[in-house]
């Protein structure tokens, strides 16, 4: 089973989900508002604070012992050659 996200205007949400639900294979129709869910950030800023607010207090980097190192490490990756 695959999920598809569609985004539609406000006006014209009803008549699809009336479509879809017609539809023998759909199997569930769902309304979600768009500036919950599917809104994008318009500027980069805000996609940028987007990204750090969800990651605050997840602790994403405890497993790094020698930061110098890691860095050493993710370098060697981009300079080799393919």
């Amino acid at each position: 089973m695959a999920t598809l996200i569609i985004k539609v205007d406000d006006e014209r949400t009803e008549s699809l989900k009336r479509i879809l639900n017609e539809i023998p294979y759909v199997r569930g129709v769902e309304v979600e508002e768009a500036d919950v869910l599917l809104s994008e950030p318009s500027t980069q800023y805000k996609s940028i604070k987007k990204i750090l607010d969800k990651a605050k207090g997840k602790n994403l980097f405890q497993d790094i012992k020698d930061p110098v190192e890691w860095q050493r490490e993710i370098r060697k990756e981009w300079d080799r050659d393919f």
